[in-house]
């Protein structure tokens, strides 16, 4: 790709217990702009992105960041403090409010306490959740919970953002919701969300990456991922049919 991020994947290889590896020697760079991650159940998206966020380390290969690899100590804390990851599933803290527990995301982040008062209003209010940031994380609705999960994404101003299927489950109008706020999302060197619901979300994204079995079946941009094809879901359904031919 012409423009890329300084984060990316060189010969990793990754797999749970004694199962098949999910990577083999996988290379990847993180395109600059928004990139839409595509790929069938059990194809690697969450594990891919858990492994860039370094909630992960891979047993073969490095995770390279600034082409250093990052699975040492400092650099992993480095590389923490510009990637904002929101996995499948935010939960709440016990006891906490809704400030409470996007600051306290902060404060795993390294932020002084005078940055956590500056930002955490801001935030809370950039996802929309102004008006509930004193109500209990755990009365929360779904979509109310995964905006809670964005804003502590988002918290630490990171440069690159990771988002695993944050609207899995919702229902449609919040759904409808979050693509409104992640619409408004810019000015991040790197956003990456990976997701089955192509509709959704195309028109926001710059580049396209369909994976499957650990193995990239597309990569590009998303004017080129539909060219030649009746639309995006026919434009996936052939990505996956040519890697598998």
């Amino acid at each position: 790709m012409d423009s890329l991020t300084p984060l990316g994947f060189d010969g990793l290889t990754f797999r749970y217990g004694f199962s098949t590896p999910v990577f083999v020697s996988f290379d990847y760079d993180f395109d600059a702009g928004a990139t839409l991650l595509l790929g069938p159940n059990g194809a690697g998206k969450s594990t891919m992105l858990a492994l860039a966020a370094s909630v992960m380390t891979p047993q073969g290969g490095v995770v390279r960041f600034n082409g250093e690899d990052v699975s040492r100590r400092q650099p992993r804390r480095r590389l923490r403090q510009v990637v904002g990851w929101l996995p499948q599933f935010t939960y709440p803290y016990p006891g906490m409010r809704v400030k409470e527990q996007v600051a306290y995301a902060g404060w795993l982040k390294g932020m002084t306490r005078s940055d956590i008062r500056e930002r955490v209003d801001r935030v809370i209010e950039r996802v929309d959740l102004s008006a509930l940031s004193d109500r209990y994380v755990s009365e929360l609705s779904g979509g109310e919970l995964r905006r809670v999960g964005l804003a502590q994404a988002l918290v630490h101003e990171p440069s690159i953002i990771l988002l695993d299927e944050p609207t899995a489950g919702l229902d449609p109008v919040e759904i409808a919701h979050f693509g409104a706020i992640l619409g408004q999302l810019s000015g991040y060197s790197a956003l990456v969300l990976s997701t089955h619901r192509i509709a959704d979300y195309f028109e926001h994204f710059d580049f396209v990456t369909v994976i499957s079995t650990g193995r990239i079946c597309y990569r590009g941009t998303a004017q080129e991922f539909v060219k030649g094809h009746a639309g995006y879901t026919e434009a996936y359904i052939n990505a996956l049919r040519g890697a598998s031919a």
